[in-house]
């Protein structure tokens, strides 16, 4: 039986992301991947220039796109397009990113976890092909987590379905341009996102409306490609995310965010955060990794709160406010923002509250009314 001082379930950006930092202080580590090395993984692939703030040193040249316009489009009829001179979001086609962050760890391929035992100095870990010993077991195997069911952390209760296809680009593709739909579908969007040789489109929404939805992407891109299907679960609200030697990240943890669904900038701070408690609890002999709790309270779950309240705000109103979504200095405002790194939606939120715009104020005082019932 192999010894580590960690073992990481799951090695997409949560998983990468911890193993590379464990590996950054000498620390010993296995990441168990049940895929294979350049597995295939349906993703919008945006990410916020942000993520520069976040990722190991090592990994802040991945490969990517950087957008610069934003096109906004409502039903077809009311259309909009800011330009920035700075990039205000990123591209990535998972894939190769996944690969990427992985690149140079300690990882076992097609290898599938089946489960743990708790011992009084660590944790056993069995797969379909060998048993580990460790001092800290991750779970961060995404949204059907067998650790996060294993060990009753995070249940999955909020839930978005998505469908996406991928289409190479056409001449008229602009790389540099994301392009968001609105009212094509109940509490939910639509994107294209473009990539070096294909594009990303896709649409979701929240589960019990995506049935009444399905095929949105359709009416925006009519390739005829073949659209898969995944879930996403949302971060709901504040959770315990540890249980002694076991710790969550990403997707495994619902740490997604609740306002626009993206998971990897989450997953990859999520990796971060659960890399530095590892690395202070085995300095300091303990047994637990309690402190991640409090670093998701620091920074991220303060966040996600506003994020939670703004989504019930946007999306049940969109007809109501479109008008000052598709504004060119609003969207120009926020682009700006992002271009900085990360939107700050708890700053975002103050700027809701004050506003003068009658039907933004409608909309914020009918959430606030029925956002708890």
């Amino acid at each position: 039986m192999k010894n580590y001082d960690v073992v990481i379930i799951g090695g997409g950006p949560a998983g990468a992301t911890v193993g590379q930092y464990l590996k950054e202080q000498g620390i010993s580590y296995l990441v168990i991947e049940r895929g294979t090395n350049y597995r295939d993984k349906v993703c919008a692939g945006g990410v916020p220039v942000g993520i520069m703030d976040v990722l190991p040193v090592s990994k802040r040249n991945f490969e990517r796109v950087e957008y610069d316009t934003l096109l906004i489009d409502f039903r077809a009829t009311l259309k909009s397009t800011v330009k920035i001179d700075r990039p205000f979001m990123y591209g990535v086609a998972r894939t190769e990113f996944d690969h990427f962050l992985r690149e140079g760890l300690n990882v076992h391929y097609n290898e599938k976890f089946v489960m743990f035992e708790r011992e009084k100095n660590g944790v056993v870990v069995h797969t379909d092909k060998a048993v580990y010993r460790t001092k800290f077991l991750v779970g961060a195997d995404g949204v059907g987590s067998r650790v996060s069911i294993l060990s009753g952390l995070a249940k999955k209760r909020r839930f978005i379905l998505a469908e996406e296809k991928e289409t190479p680009l056409e001449d008229k593709d602009k790389v540099n341009n994301v392009k968001i739909f609105l009212g094509y579908n109940r509490f939910g969007y639509g994107w294209i996102f473009p990539k070096k040789d294909h594009r990303s489109s896709g649409s979701g929404a929240l589960q019990k409306y995506f049935l009444h939805s399905k095929g949105t992407v359709n009416k925006f891109d009519r390739s005829k490609r073949q659209t898969k299907i995944y879930p996403i679960s949302l971060w709901g609200g504040e959770e315990v995310l540890t249980d002694g030697r076991i710790g969550l990240a990403g997707e495994a943890g619902n740490l997604v965010d609740p306002f626009t669904a993206g998971g990897i900038y989450p997953a990859v701070l999520s990796g971060k955060l659960l890399a530095q408690s590892i690395e202070k609890a085995l300095k300091k002999g303990k047994s637990n990794l309690y402190e991640y709790n409090e670093l998701l309270m620091d920074k991220m779950y303060e966040e996600f709160r506003y994020a939670l309240f703004l989504s019930k705000m946007f999306y049940p109103f969109i007809p109501l406010i479109k008008k000052v979504i598709l504004s060119r200095s609003v969207m120009q405002q926020a682009m700006e923002y992002a271009s900085n790194g990360y939107i700050s939606y708890k700053k975002f939120f103050e700027k809701v509250r004050k506003t003068r715009k009658i039907h933004i104020k409608i909309a914020y005082f009918l959430v606030k009314m029925f956002a708890n019932k």
